[in-house]
């Protein structure tokens, strides 16, 4: 099949440009050309920002076109003005933030999600053209935008769009650095450093997913012409068991110190950033790592084992410490909850 990939040369872009090489697809790759990341030389690229001249993309024929980059509503019309008409499936890449709230388990796709606002498509419009290729800029609107995202591709294309609300990914190169740092951290647990803090309880559930499971299913529900929404993330598991995993493929020498939630918010120690991996201490937070994936894995959804994604993700980490992670505690963050 002939494909184009929005954004393949990110994480889970590259992911899926590669899943698409390995299937014998003809892929070509549409990329403002921020990231460096070295593409196979079959790939062909279209050098350009969705929201500027697209008429590189005239005249051009994609079977499939997966989406990786679209977080609001413009970006989804304007880029199928160009390839909407001839593309037999539309795959958008939409979150699980697109819920808004997660106040109860096992959200699924019949649950209500929150529409855009005026006020989300205005902070939208003000955006730079720089600003609008990363998901950062949308602040709080994220969500709510990629609903918008969502509801203008099923607008123009019906039953050829697919929609994946995609949760936690994880591999290497993630450029959160969600997991990163924690296997980072666990890894160099040595001497001084042996003990490490942790928020408990062990038994709080964290759920994520490996990006060429997500790849993987990308792909499959395009050759299977899957329509509608699903939710694509792994199976919720206890944090204790994700630390203690990476320890053991890591060799660390690391003592887990569990420390509560109360002492975490008294020290001014942020859930999410400052602690990755613990969702944000709030009510519409609580299930936020608890997200139903059964409609996706009854439709071929499998997620590989922690080990195999913590193996590649240790070897490239240990290859790239001179790169400043984006998330995570500092020492004196630690001490204080060690303390």
């Amino acid at each position: 099949m002939k494909c184009l990939v929005v954004g393949g040369t990110g994480f889970l872009g590259g992911a899926i440009v590669e899943t698409l090489l390995r299937d014998g697809d003809e892929v070509t790759v549409l990329s403002r050309g921020k990231t460096n990341r070295k593409l196979p030389d079959a790939v062909k690229i279209i050098s350009t920002d969705r929201f500027g001249d697209l008429s590189q993309l005239q005249g051009r024929h994609f079977d499939w076109v997966f989406d990786t980059c679209a977080f609001e509503p413009v970006a989804v019309s304007r880029l199928l003005e160009r390839v909407g008409k001839s593309c037999q499936r539309y795959v958008l890449i939409s979150s699980i933030s697109a819920y808004g709230t997660f106040s109860k388990p096992d959200l699924n796709e019949h649950d209500p999600v929150p529409d855009a606002t005026p006020e989300d498509l205005a902070l939208a419009d003000g955006l730079t053209e720089d600003e609008r290729g990363s998901a950062i800029s949308y602040g709080e609107s994220y969500g709510r935008l990629k609903r918008a995202c969502e509801q203008t591709a099923e607008q123009i294309l019906g039953d050829r769009a697919t929609i994946l609300r995609v949760g936690l990914l994880i591999g290497a190169g993630d450029y959160t650095d969600r997991l990163t740092w924690w296997v980072r951290r666990l890894d160099q647990a040595k001497g001084d450093r042996k003990r490490v803090p942790a928020p408990a309880p062990p038994g709080r559930k964290v759920q994520m997913i490996d990006v060429y499971d997500v790849a993987d299913f990308a792909l499959k529900c395009a050759q299977a012409k899957s329509p509608g929404i699903w939710n694509v993330t792994g199976t919720p598991q206890p944090l204790s068991a994700v630390l203690d995993t990476i320890i053991q493929a890591s060799g660390s020498e690391a003592e887990l110190v569990w420390v509560s939630q109360k002492s975490i918010l008294e020290a001014r120690i942020s859930p999410w950033t400052d602690i990755p991996l613990m969702a944000p201490a709030i009510p519409a937070f609580r299930y936020f790592l608890e997200v139903s994936t059964q409609k996706a894995e009854q439709n071929g959804l499998v997620c590989r084992p922690l080990s195999e994604t913590l193996n590649r993700l240790i070897g490239w980490d240990r290859a790239h410490r001179d790169r400043a992670l984006t998330a995570g505690m500092t020492a004196q963050q630690e001490a204080l909850l060690l303390g």
